[in-house]
């Protein structure tokens, strides 16, 4: 009999891919329901168990599933350490960091710390500063995934009570603004010690697919990168403190922004991140099967190789600039439209889908955006802006590098 999991989080869809491809009977829960991950369980024999309406939700639905099955959750459960405790205590095999590791990494105190002695930074930060400081500043929800309630606030700026009502006072960060390019990279845990994976671009804010004014709202990743050497083992450096300080286990996400010389930490994703799928690609799951412990002793092959792209789709705010969006199914080949939503009405500021191109380097997944942006249709039009968003973050990431490094020094 095929061995079962359990898939919970926001957006299950790419982990149940990557179960299938891992020779697993994925058992799933998500907001979403997919139109594709629903077809998927169909085809691979898994389940889906439940549309979440909130993490609360989630013990319910457990209940009808064998105890001995393993959970592997994922995007949105590292808000909800009470909750992961909860899970624990049912006796489930509950699969990567304990909640004592997610509260003590989505603590910025902590990770102010821990960059110590590493070359890496942290931006100053601070809750609730009694009068407004000066200069460059982002107003952060310290419960929240993907950019989503991110405010850039200027001096003269007097947004800070509005965007506060929906969090309170006692849920928000001030973060000093630190230019650069965004990367995501995701380590392998285990008994203190860090296993890059991969790093890659993090793509935030790109008006070509819809995030509007939201200038931080998460829109997808591409990758793998090349990192010079000086900054691989600064990132080796920063992920091996964390994981002595948080006791750190399994397939985690770092965030950071490459500014010039500098590599800054933004926040660590204590589970699976949704940029596993460049990694995971073409390599039998191998997220989910580290994150089970089922590599069964063998090598995963180092670093992966080719480049992939992530687009996210989102679907405008009111007030946001009118933008040529593609239409479900309209997409040229060498595209995969993914996390189709199952209801035809997407509402306002939600995600609408993904788009996934895979290639053998970072100039030829331009070249086939450019390419398909030789349309005249509104089609067109979209893929020559979202080309034009990835020509400006490639060149930024080489901006950066350069400035910090020789060119000879990149791997």
């Amino acid at each position: 009999m095929t061995e079962q999991v359990v898939l919970a989080g926001a957006s299950v869809r790419s982990l149940a891919e990557s179960a299938v491809a891992a020779g697993l009977q994925p058992l799933c829960c998500d907001f979403f329901g997919d139109r594709d991950l629903l077809q998927l369980l169909e085809f691979s024999g898994g389940r889906f168990l439940g549309r979440l309406q909130s993490f609360a939700d989630l013990p319910g639905l457990l209940r009808a599933v064998p105890a001995d099955v393993p959970l592997v959750w994922s995007g949105g459960l590292e808000n909800a350490p009470d909750l992961l405790e909860e899970l624990c205590r049912s006796g489930r095999p509950i699969t990567g960091c304990a909640p004592a590791a997610v509260r003590a990494v989505r603590n910025w105190r902590n990770l102010s710390r821990w960059v110590a002695g590493t070359g890496v930074r942290f931006p100053e930060t601070m809750a609730c500063p009694a009068e407004r400081p000066r200069g460059d500043w982002l107003l952060k929800p310290e419960r929240s995934a993907g950019g989503a309630g991110v405010l850039r606030l200027a001096d003269a700026d007097d947004r800070c009570a509005r965007a506060s009502e929906p969090w309170g006072a006692d849920g928000l960060l001030w973060q000093r603004r630190v230019p650069g390019t965004p990367m995501s990279m995701v380590f392998f845990f285990a008994g203190g010690r860090a296993v890059l994976l991969g790093a890659s671009l993090q793509f935030c804010g790109w008006r070509s697919l819809g995030a509007g004014a939201r200038e931080f709202l998460w829109c997808g990743n591409g990758g793998p990168i090349c990192l010079p050497q000086s900054l691989r083992q600064q990132a080796m450096a920063v992920a091996e403190s964390i994981a002595a300080g948080a006791d750190l286990c399994g397939v985690c996400g770092l965030d950071f922004v490459l500014s010039g010389r500098d590599l800054w930490l933004l926040e660590v994703n204590p589970r699976i991140p949704a940029s596993h799928w460049i990694y995971d690609s073409g390599r039998r799951g191998l997220s989910l099967r580290l994150q089970l412990g089922r590599l069964e002793g063998q090598s995963w092959g180092g670093l992966a190789e080719g480049f992939r792209v992530q687009l996210v789709v989102w679907s405008p705010q009111e007030g946001d600039p009118e933008m040529p969006l593609p239409v479900s199914g309209a997409f040229p080949a060498g595209i995969r439209q993914a996390d189709v939503p199952a209801d035809e009405a997407v509402p306002p500021g939600a995600p609408v889908f993904s788009l996934l191109l895979e290639t053998d380097t970072a100039a030829g997944a331009l070249q086939s955006m450019q390419r398909f942006g030789e349309s005249a249709d509104d089609g067109g039009l979209f893929w020559r802006n979202a080309a034009a968003e990835l020509a400006a973050e490639l060149q930024s990431f080489t901006v950066q590098v350069r400035s910090g490094a020789e060119a000879d020094e990149i791997a």
